[in-house]
């Protein structure tokens, strides 16, 4: 990456910090932009090896409700709440896994649907435990001994998400762009040459699974501890799509992409519920046609054209 390229990403990255201190708002938008981008990198993840999820919206569920469970049993900082909650997304993603790699196409969407479907059905019917329809209040969380009351824990929240972010999106770029990372697209291509290179392709697959479930419960975990509450939409298919639209929107298999799809997703659904309030579908239809029929490479596919349309200018100069 050149130095004028990095230097794009830092103001990106300056810029996006410092636009919440202009509007007291802001801060929730923005967290709830970059928790909905981590859980659609997870999606990401597994459409280098060419395989569809629809229901992700499990590991999503699992770190929102991990984080509820856990709040008035730990007592401590939130983001040891959030950790150990997408670590239990993790260990799910991991046991489920073992079962999911065995599958490929139109099976393993289906697959992950009916199991997201059996999570939100089980998340509504037990009343008792889940808060059914009502969901769960999570317990007042503190950062740094501020109280989730306090003006300040959302800006705390937001600059915390943004740090993980930038980590977690640098790991998942060196991740991808390693042997393991290239190994996700060979299979995508010919899984049965990779097979016969000898290489472990369930073992790929379960790491990159596990991975993606990882990605989408710290989403969920961050999005319970800013929006204050949970409920079983969380696991619902319908918040699976939203991710795959935002993967499409960004770039199918971008880093990057999936935050810039989150903010263009979130700004869309805000004005939409201010101006457009029935007719919010038409506007997401519109939105995902012309992506596919003009840039299906996505908002990342239109940068990077762009970028390799600028260097070549510079180039012949």
């Amino acid at each position: 990456m050149s130095y004028l390229r990095r230097a794009l990403f830092i103001l990106a990255i300056v810029l996006f910090a410092a636009v919440p201190l202009t509007n007291s708002s802001v801060p929730y938008q923005f967290t709830i932009i970059l928790a909905s981008g981590l859980a659609t990198l997870g999606v990401v993840v597994l459409l280098r090896a060419g395989l569809i999820s629809f229901g992700h919206g499990l590991y999503y569920a699992t770190g929102a409700y991990a984080v509820a469970y856990l709040a008035p049993v730990l007592h401590v900082n939130a983001l040891l709440v959030v950790l150990a909650a997408t670590a239990i997304a993790g260990v799910l993603a991991a046991v489920i896994g073992l079962f999911m790699v065995r599958y490929r196409g139109v099976f393993f969407a289906m697959l992950n649907l009916a199991l997201s479907m059996v999570a939100y059905t089980v998340l509504l019917k037990f009343y008792n435990l889940t808060g059914g329809s009502d969901g769960m209040q999570v317990s007042t969380l503190q950062f740094f001994g501020l109280a989730r009351k306090d003006p300040s824990f959302l800006y705390l929240l937001l600059y915390l998400t943004l740090a993980l972010v930038v980590v977690v999106g640098w790991l998942l770029t060196r991740y991808l762009d390693s042997p393991l990372g290239w190994a996700l697209t060979a299979i995508e291509n010919n899984e049965t040459r990779v097979e016969y290179m000898g290489k472990p392709v369930k073992k790929i697959l379960l790491l990159a699974y596990t991975l993606s479930g990882l990605l989408a419960g710290l989403g969920g975990a961050i999005t319970a501890v800013a929006v204050g509450y949970v409920d079983p939409g969380f696991a619902y298919w319908l918040k699976s799509a939203e991710f795959l639209v935002i993967a499409v929107l960004g770039g199918v298999g971008s880093v990057v992409g999936a935050f810039g799809g989150a903010l263009i997703f979130e700004m869309l659904s805000i004005n939409a519920a201010q101006y457009l309030t029935n007719t919010w579908g038409i506007l997401l239809g519109i939105a995902i046609y012309a992506i596919v029929r003009f840039a299906p490479k996505g908002l990342w596919g239109l940068y990077d054209a762009w970028w390799r349309l600028r260097g070549a200018r510079v180039t012949h100069d």
